[in-house]
């Protein structure tokens, strides 16, 4: 495979992975922020921070509203990291590598573009904003599932997933952050218990696992078993350790990959070897960054080994 065929594929999956968490989360935020009074100190300009997306933000829009914070978010197309700027690079990358994917993609992927691109408006109101949210998280889910049904285990499979999975490892790892941010706040200890635990309800539902939570963890909503559920649990799609393990799998059947199993190693090794912490404690926030700097560690791992030897990655978007 070509080095240029394999970078786009990784990119097509980070990408449709990318759209559907934004949706996701833009549109629990929503919700949330009318389940929780206005003293706990949770706002519009959250999801700005869960994106790292403060100096363009603060250079580009002149408060911090909600009609601000999601256009930015979801449809400014010359933020890079937003939802329509990231649907139109998935459809440039698959416009250009479709000879290695089912022509279902294509079509999936170019209609969730155009129907976005033809009702963009809509994301100026609350309510159609979720209507369309909706579409383009069960458009997000069709994609994956028909790659995930149609596709042979060849290499055009593994770049794909290894996009994926360093991709869903960084938004958990950023989501989980928000909600230690809110445990760290200063309320007395019935608000923590009785909106804490909406917060993190919320932010299992984000990211779709609500229900396998419950399944799995018999006790009552809270930060740290949540905390645990997402980085340590094995068994669990979204959780930091299986990405880690599936990627080390990966890695273990692509060539050359000496480098990158290296690097994945060191991020087994940081979550097996987690520090005593628990929801809201400056330990957590400190060892989510370094969690965040792994995965980061990773992509640029896969470029100087697949993608463009010797050259550092990029980290917006293919070149």
């Amino acid at each position: 495979m070509l080095s240029r065929v394999a970078e786009r594929l990784y990119w097509l999956a980070r990408y449709i992975e990318r759209v559907e968490n934004t949706a996701r989360l833009s549109k629990i935020h929503s919700q949330l922020m009318f389940d929780l009074p206005k003293s706990v100190k949770l706002n519009w300009y959250t999801l700005v921070e869960i994106t790292s997306n403060e100096d363009y933000f603060d250079e580009h829009y002149d408060a911090r509203t909600e009609k601000n914070c999601m256009w930015m978010l979801l449809g400014d197309r010359n933020n890079s990291a937003s939802l329509i700027s990231s649907l139109w690079w998935a459809r440039e990358n698959i416009r250009t590598t479709r000879d290695s994917l089912p022509r279902e993609a294509w079509v999936y992927i170019n209609e969730i573009y155009l129907y976005v691109k033809d009702n963009i408006d809509d994301l100026q109101v609350r309510s159609r904003r979720n209507a369309l949210l909706e579409k383009v998280i069960r458009t997000c889910q069709a994609i994956s599932g028909m790659l995930m049904g149609t596709m042979s285990d060849n290499a055009a499979f593994r770049f794909l997933m290894m996009g994926q999975l360093i991709e869903r490892a960084d938004m958990t790892s950023r989501i989980l952050d928000v909600g230690g941010y809110f445990a760290a706040q200063e309320y007395n200890p019935e608000e923590v218990e009785q909106y804490g635990s909406i917060l993190w309800a919320n932010i299992l539902k984000s990211i779709g696992i609500y229900f396998m939570y419950r399944q799995a963890v018999q006790i009552e909503i809270n930060g740290n078993s949540v905390i645990e559920f997402l980085v340590y649990d094995d068994r669990q799609f979204r959780s930091i350790k299986y990405c880690a393990n599936k990627m080390h799998e990966l890695a273990n059947i692509l060539p050359n990959s000496r480098e990158v199993l290296k690097v994945i190693k060191q991020l087994q090794d940081l979550i097996d070897q987690p520090p005593e912490m628990e929801a809201g404690s400056t330990t957590l926030h400190d060892y989510l960054d370094v969690l965040q700097l792994k995965i980061s560690a990773i992509h640029n791992a896969c470029y100087r080994t697949w993608f463009y030897p010797e050259v550092e990655a990029v980290s917006g978007s293919v070149q």
